[in-house]
Parts: structure tokens; C-alpha cells; sequence
């Protein structure tokens, strides 16, 4: 009977004996896998196929009971899994050395690419509305340096001193660069990207500043000042749209909570292992009974129509892939302040290949 609910369950089930041979390996893991169960039962675990054999026999050995987010490539796609296990003693005799005492584990497997699919996809929808709340700021941005660059270049057609003319062509090239930057910042925000993201090592201060230069495209981030306080030598490793996208959405949400004239400050620092990010506006501050639903999705204490309500919920996920934390510390009356903290080293995933 019990045999018969772990073959049923639609988690992957896997039991292995003391001496690692495979005694259970149900439909749900004949399907993740696609190693039928008669070419796994009574198999080495380390002797199945790649790349389950060096995955799970790794995970059997390992002193971890919970893997999360576990990125494996199979057949050149990425899929997302999480594995738990739990130990089943076996009985020894008494005057069996302990040494070699090994015990049978049964091992779940549960396949989370679906839900990392639409989680990526969502997030890909929330930038892209991003992108549309900055429209207008993105017209004014572009447009003042093209009517700089247009008037310069009426003026040359009729000036004959050589130094006004090499210095108008460099304002021209310096107004050229301005709206460069700004094209390029957005396409870097708004591509879709993979699940998972780019992982590369990256200075926090040069994507707070890109955050910040997206930021000052809306209404209320023109009216505020935001300044970039990061440690200026701090790099992490990470996905960097993805910390880029925390940064916009909690910079954004700033911006729109604090009074015209007012000041935000983003700070990063090193603390031991961890990277500490921490945004502090002088808004008005979150209601109490407000700060338990802060972080789900589509909770919002904005206007209709200002907001999806989506920001900090994807925020929140970001961070958590990340093995971080994020918190809010706010009292109604003295602002708001949110604080990330992450892995410096970045995503501890581990990744199987393919043979």
C-alpha cells in the first residue's frame, strides 16, 4: 500500500538501498528524467544516465536535505527543479563497525520549470510596463539633446571659426552619447532574457546608476533627487537585470512616496559575505497593517492605473533566487526604508551537463 502511494505521487520519487542501488523510481521520475524505471531499479545510482546519475548520487551524499532552484541542462535546455530526502535507518548487527553504517534514503524530485517559465514571462511583462509608465520622460529625454544637436548643426552651416566648429561637433558627439546611453539602458531593462538570467560579476554602483538614469524618466524621479551612495569598488555576481529590475521597481516606488524636492538615497556596502543594499526615501511611510501584504502580488496602496502592484512581489523572487533577503522597515510618518541583502558570490545553483 505505501509502496504503491510513492508510485502514484506526482512528485519523482527515487529509493535507493545502502549500497546506493535504485529500489524505487516512480512514473513522475520516469517523465523528469526520461529513464524508464526498468533501466533504474536495481541500478547504482552513480550508473544512471547523465545527468541524473552525477546529480542525485552527489545529492545522496551530500549533508543537505533540501536543494532549491536547482538548474540542471538536459539535452541543451535548462529546466528548474527542488530535491528533498530523507533517511530510512537500516538495521545492522551490534558488532557491525559504525564507520560503515550506510543508510536507504528516499529521494523527491520536483520539477519547477512551468512555474519558472511563467514567473519569467511575468517579470517580462512588469518591465515592459515599466517602460510604458517612462514614455513620456523618455520623449523629453531624447528630445531636448536632438533639438541641441539640430540648432548646432544649423549653426555650422554658417560658421567659419575652426574653434566654435570643433566645439560644436564635440557637444554634438556629447549629445549623441546622452541619448545613446538612454536607448541602451532601456533595451538592456526591457529585453526578455533568459529564465534564470545572465549571471556575470558586475559593479552595484553602475547598475544603480542605470536604475536611477531609468528612474529619473517619470514624473515623481524628476521632482526627487536620488543619490548613489554605493561602495564604488563593490561587485557581485548575479543576474544583473534582474538585481537592475529590483532596483528600478523599489527606486520607483521611492520616487512615487516622497515629496517633490525631497531626497533618496541608495546605499550598497560589504558586510562579511553579503552584499547590503539599502533604499531610504522621506515619504510618508507604510501602514502598519499594510507592511503583511507588501510583498504580494498585485497589493498595491497606489492610485489605480500608477502601478501593477507587481513590483515588490517580483522583486521579492528575484532576491529569493538569489539566496537573499529583502525587508522593509517603515513607519507611517518618517519614511521608508528597504533593505536587500545578497549572496556576494552570487546564485549558489548547481548546474548539471549533459554528456
Amino acid at each position: 500500500y505505501h509502496r504503491q502511494i510513492l508510485l502514484d505521487l506526482p512528485l519523482g520519487v527515487c529509493t535507493i538501498d545502502r549500497l546506493r542501488t535504485v529500489t524505487i523510481w516512480n512514473l513522475a521520475m520516469e517523465v523528469m528524467t526520461g529513464v524508464p524505471a526498468r533501466d533504474a531499479i536495481g541500478v547504482s545510482l552513480h550508473r544512471l544516465p547523465a545527468p541524473w546519475g552525477h546529480l542525485l548520487a552527489g545529492f545522496a551524499s551530500a549533508s543537505d536535505e533540501h536543494i532549491h532552484h536547482l538548474e540542471v541542462t538536459h539535452q541543451g535546455k535548462s529546466r528548474w527543479f527542488n530535491l528533498h530526502k530523507a533517511a530510512i535507518p537500516a538495521p545492522l548487527p551490534v558488532d557491525h563497525p559504525v564507520e560503515e553504517a550506510r543508510t536507504s534514503q528516499v529521494i523527491l524530485m520536483e520539477d519547477l520549470t512551468d512555474l519558472e517559465t511563467l514567473e519569467a514571462e511575468l517579470a517580462h511583462s512588469e518591465r515592459l510596463a515599466s517602460i510604458g509608465r517612462l514614455a513620456a520622460g523618455v520623449a523629453h529625454e531624447i528630445g531636448n539633446p536632438v533639438t541641441g544637436i539640430a540648432s548646432l548643426a544649423q549653426n555650422l552651416r554658417h560658421e567659419d571659426d575652426q574653434e566654435l566648429v570643433r566645439e560644436s561637433i564635440e557637444e554634438i558627439l556629447k549629445q549623441t552619447q546622452r541619448i545613446t546611453t538612454i536607448v541602451k539602458t532601456l533595451m538592456n531593462f526591457s529585453r526578455g532574457g533568459g529564465i534564470g538570467g545572465d549571471i556575470q560579476d558586475f559593479s552595484i554602483r553602475d547598475v544603480a546608476d542605470e536604475a536611477i538614469r531609468l528612474v529619473k524618466l517619470t514624473r515623481h524621479g524628476r521632482q526627487v533627487q536620488c543619490e548613489n551612495l554605493c561602495q564604488s569598488d563593490l561587485n557581485i555576481t548575479a543576474d544583473r537585470q534582474g538585481i537592475s529590475q529590483i532596483l528600478v521597481n523599489i527606486l520607483t516606488n521611492a520616487c512615487d512616496a516622497s515629496p517633490p524636492g525631497s531626497r533618496v538615497e541608495l546605499h550598497a556596502r560589504e558586510i562579511d559575505d553579503q552584499v547590503r543594499i539599502e533604499v531610504q526615501d522621506q515619504g510618508e511611510g507604510i501602514e502598519e497593517q499594510d507592511l503583511s501584504y507588501i510583498f504580494e502580488p498585485f497589493f498595491t496602496t497606489k492610485a489605480p492605473g500608477d502601478g501593477t502592484g507587481l513590483g515588490l512581489a517580483i522583486a521579492y523572487k528575484i532576491v529569493s533566487d538569489h539566496q537573499g533577503a529583502i525587508s522593509i522597515d517603515s513607519e507611517k510618518g518618517r519614511g521608508t526604508r528597504v533593505i536587500i541583502e545578497l549572496p556576494k558570490t552570487g546564485l549558489n545553483a548547481i548546474t548539471a551537463e549533459t554528456s
